[in-house]
C-alpha cells in the first residue's frame, strides 16, 4: 500500500491511499468534512493529474474510492500529492424555481429531454448557470445522459441533481 498527502487549499488535510494491484489499483482519498461545499479529489503527479471524482460525506469525513487502471496512475509519473478542490460552495445565492428549464439550455437533445421535466431550480454562479432537478425514488435520474456531471445535494429542502452550464447553455464539469 502507498500513501500520500491530500491537500486542500494548500494545506495537508487528509490522505490518499493506493492499494497494490495487477492491472487495477484501489485509490481512496479522505479528509475531514469542512461542511462548506462539494469537493472533487485528484491525484497529482509530475506529468499531470487524474480526477478521482466527487468526495462523498460520511460521518464527518469526505471520501472517494475508485478502482483505476495501474497504467493510468503510472502515466502520471512520480506522484506528488492528492488534491481536494472545492467545486461548489453551499449557500452562495438563492435558488429560483423554474417551470420550463429546457429554455435555459442550448443543446437540442438536452432541451428535448427537459421538456418532460416541469420542476427545477436555477441560480447563477459567476458565468455558470446551475440547474437543479429533484431526484425522486422510483423515477429515472434527471438528465441521465449527463449523470457523470451531476452533483447530488439538497436544494430548497429536496435532494436534487445539480448540473452546471456555461454562458452559452452547454453542460460543463463543475
Amino acid at each position: 500500500m502507498e500513501e500520500i498527502r491530500l491537500f486542500c487549499g494548500g494545506q495537508p488535510r487528509g490522505t490518499v491511499t493506493l492499494e497494490q494491484g495487477d492491472s487495477r489499483r484501489e485509490v481512496r482519498a479522505a479528509m475531514a468534512d469542512p461542511r462548506d461545499g462539494l469537493y472533487r479529489a485528484f491525484l497529482v503527479g509530475e506529468r499531470g493529474e487524474l480526477p478521482l471524482g466527487v468526495m462523498e460525506p460520511d460521518h464527518g469525513t469526505l471520501t472517494v474510492c475508485r478502482r483505476i487502471y495501474a497504467r493510468d496512475i503510472a502515466a502520471l509519473g512520480t506522484l506528488r500529492r492528492g488534491e481536494a478542490r472545492l467545486s461548489f460552495r453551499f449557500g452562495e445565492s438563492a435558488w429560483q424555481e423554474v417551470r420550463d428549464p429546457g429554455q435555459l439550455v442550448s443543446v437540442p437533445e438536452l432541451r428535448q429531454r427537459l421538456e418532460k421535466i416541469h420542476r427545477a431550480f436555477r441560480r447563477r454562479e459567476g458565468e455558470r448557470l446551475l440547474l437543479a432537478f429533484p431526484v425522486e425514488e422510483g423515477k429515472p435520474f434527471p438528465l441521465e445522459t449527463l449523470f457523470c456531471l451531476a452533483r447530488v445535494h439538497p436544494v430548497e429542502g429536496r435532494l436534487c441533481a445539480v448540473y452546471a452550464f456555461d454562458r452559452e447553455g452547454k453542460p460543463v464539469s463543475s
